[in-house]
């Protein structure tokens, strides 16, 4: 997938035949070793499980079962409060006081995303597979100076095989549907194909992996995850 969309096209309000090739960011993917990148790189992921939350709010909120139960309650409450027009301003009050007890439930059910978040932040996360003598990398994406995508691949010892396992890949939300994501998972096919490992394929209990609501609501997550799996699959075959 093209990166190109990344640049300023040509119907942006700056006429860039006026401008020189060199102030255009230049966009590269590669294998981190300095440690303030590793540290920009594991900030993204985490940020990127924090922002479940918001994703999960929405499934709940946007569910048939929350709406239809935010409807009944208002239902009651038009019921016990309203007997003439006098009684509106009542019941409007009382009405968007249960719907503000109902968003705070959903941040209490999606508070679990955060907690994980700051799981997946922690030196003892990042370092685990690597603190059990597997061999990881930590592939990313800068455009300029900015890390903009990551993803961190590891390599799991079966007997003599060794197996590439993708523990996370996020892309900054400003840039997602722009290629990048596609672009660390060629980078991390190659790399596995450079060190003869075997795959990748995305480990079962990858950063973005833990769910914390009921299944009823988790819809969103797994389309999101079978999208990923899908075109990790396709990346893989066409090499």
């Amino acid at each position: 997938m093209s990166e190109q969309s990344l640049a300023p096209s040509a119907t942006d309000s700056k006429d860039l035949t006026t401008e020189p090739t060199d102030s255009i960011p230049e966009l590269s993917t590669y294998v981190a070793t300095e440690a303030d990148e590793i540290l920009s790189a594991h900030r993204l992921i985490a940020d990127s499980v924090a922002q479940q939350r918001q994703l999960a709010a929405r499934a709940i909120i946007f569910h048939p079962l929350w709406l239809g139960a935010m409807v009944a309650v208002i239902g009651v409450v038009y019921q016990m409060l309203y007997h003439d027009s006098s009684d509106l301003p009542l019941m409007a009050t009382t009405s968007a006081g249960c719907v503000m007890a109902g968003l705070s439930v959903v941040r209490l059910f999606t508070g679990g995303y955060i907690e994980h978040a700051e799981h997946v932040g922690t030196k003892a996360w990042l370092e685990d597979e690597a603190g059990n003598g597997q061999e990881q990398a930590i592939l990313v994406t800068k455009f300029g100076e900015q890390i903009i995508g990551a993803l961190i691949v590891t390599g799991i010892r079966e007997g003599r095989k060794v197996h590439g396992v993708i523990r996370a890949w996020t892309v900054r939300q400003k840039y997602r549907g722009k290629g990048v994501g596609s672009g660390l998972l060629e980078e991390a096919i190659q790399l596995c194909q450079k060190r003869r490992w075997k795959g990748p394929e995305f480990d079962e209990a990858h950063a973005n992996a833990r769910r914390v609501l009921p299944s009823v609501f988790n819809g969103p997550f797994e389309r999101r995850e079978k999208r990923a799996r899908a075109a990790l699959e396709k990346l893989v075959k066409k090499t």
